[in-house]
C-alpha cells in the first residue's frame, strides 16, 4: 500500500480544558518527519478489517462541504478542515466523557485513488526531559508531558477515509454518550453517514452465531469452526482483498442438516452481516490459522484445522463415563519450547 500527501493541517481540540486552536496555515508535507509520521499512521490503519463502510446521508454537511471544497481545492482546504475540527469538537464536548486531541486532515493519493483523510489523534500524558540551570549549574529534570501524540506504532482509535471519486467511505469509530443517547462521533456527528458492520464483526458474528447454533443442537461447536476454517482455506485465493459468502459457509458447516442451516442464515441475516463479506488477507489467514481447544484440565491443544476429522493425526475418543480422550498419532519430534 502507498500513501502519499498532497496537502496535510492539524487543528487541536482540548476539551477538557475547553479549548481549541484552529490553524491558518497547513503543515509542511516537505518535512520528512511529519511526512512520514502521517502516511504511517494512514498506511497503519487503512486496510484494517475494524474499518466499516458507509454511505452519506441525502442531508448530510459534511458531503455538502466536501463538494465545495472539490470545486475549489486550492482554498477551500482550511475551510473544510475547520468545519470537520469543529464538528468534531462540538461532538466531543457534550460527551459525558471529553478529551484532548489532535485532529488532522489531509488530502492524499492511496493506492492511486484520492483520499480525504480525518485523524483523530487522541493526547497521551507522558515524560520528556527538562534542561535546568541555577546559578550556573546544570540539573536534568523529568516532567511530565500532556499532549503526546500516538506513535507510529499505534492504531489510531478514530478516523474516516472518502474517497473523492465516489464519496465511498471507510471509517473507525467510537460510540459516545452524547446527550443521553450513545453516539457514533464519527459516522453520526461528522460524517451523518450510514453505514454497515466491519468486516471484522462481520466474521467474528459468522462465528458466533455458528458455534451457538451448534450448541443449541446438540452438535460439536470444534467441528463447526474447524469446516468454516477449511471452508476458508480451500475457497479463499491470496490476494489483496477475499470474499466470505454466508450461505457457501452454511452448506460447509451444516452439510445435510437442512434445519440448522436455515437457523444459522436467519440468524446471520437479523445479526445484518451481509450475504458476501470482503476481509482482507490478515483476517482470512488468521481464520484459515490453527483450531485452539482448551480442555477443563487446563491443557491446551493446537492444531491444524484440517486434522480435526484425520484420525491419522488426532482422534477424539468418547469414553463411557462421559468424558473424552484424545490421542495424537504419529508424531516424530516432540520439541520443549
Amino acid at each position: 500500500m502507498i500513501a502519499s500527501l498532497k496537502r496535510a493541517i492539524l487543528h487541536i481540540l482540548d476539551a477538557n480544558s475547553g479549548v481549541s486552536v484552529y490553524s491558518d496555515e497547513e503543515l509542511d508535507i516537505t518535512d520528512a518527519s511529519i511526512n512520514s509520521f502521517i502516511t504511517k499512521h494512514i498506511e497503519k490503519i487503512f486496510e484494517d478489517a475494524s474499518l466499516r463502510t458507509g454511505e452519506f446521508s441525502d442531508n448530510s454537511g459534511f458531503k455538502y462541504q466536501l463538494t465545495e471544497y472539490l470545486k475549489d481545492e486550492g482554498n477551500r482546504f482550511n475551510a473544510l478542515s475547520q468545519f470537520i475540527a469543529k464538528r468534531m469538537y462540538e461532538g466531543i464536548s457534550q460527551s459525558d466523557k471529553p478529551d484532548s486531541s489532535d485532529l488532522i486532515v489531509c488530502d492524499c493519493i492511496i493506492n492511486e485513488i484520492p483520499i480525504l483523510a480525518v485523524l483523530k489523534c487522541d493526547n497521551k500524558i507522558g515524560y520528556t526531559h527538562q534542561v535546568m540551570q541555577d546559578e550556573g549549574r546544570v540539573k536534568n529534570q523529568i516532567i511530565n508531558h500532556y499532549a503526546i501524540l500516538p506513535t507510529t506504532t499505534q492504531k489510531i482509535s478514530e478516523c474516516a477515509f472518502i474517497n473523492l471519486s465516489n464519496f465511498s467511505i471507510k471509517y473507525k469509530g467510537k460510540n459516545r454518550n452524547i446527550d443521553g443517547e450513545t453516539t457514533d462521533l464519527i459516522a453520526d456527528i461528522l460524517l451523518e453517514c450510514i453505514y454497515d458492520i466491519s468486516s471484522r464483526e462481520s466474521v467474528n458474528a459468522v462465528k458466533r452465531i455458528a458455534k451457538k447454533v451448534t450448541e443449541e443442537n446438540g452438535g460439536d461447536p470444534i467441528e463447526t469452526l474447524s469446516k468454516m476454517k477449511e471452508y476458508i482455506t480451500e475457497n479463499v485465493e491470496e490476494k489483496e482483498n477475499e470474499y466470505i459468502e454466508t450461505e457457501k459457509v452454511a452448506e460447509k458447516i451444516f452439510d445435510g442438516r437442512p434445519g440448522m442451516r436455515d437457523e444459522f442464515l436467519q440468524k446471520v441475516e437479523k445479526a445484518n452481516v451481509p450475504q458476501k463479506v470482503e476481509v482482507n488477507s490478515y483476517v482470512t489467514k488468521k481464520l484459515s490459522s490453527n483450531v485452539k481447544i482448551v480442555t477443563d484440565i487446563g491443557v491446551e491443544l493446537i492444531f491444524p484445522a484440517e486434522y480435526y476429522q484425520n484420525s491419522e493425526y488426532i482422534e477424539f475418543i468418547n469414553n463411557e463415563d462421559g468424558t473424552i480422550s484424545i490421542q495424537i498419532n504419529n508424531i516424530g519430534e516432540v520439541i520443549n519450547k
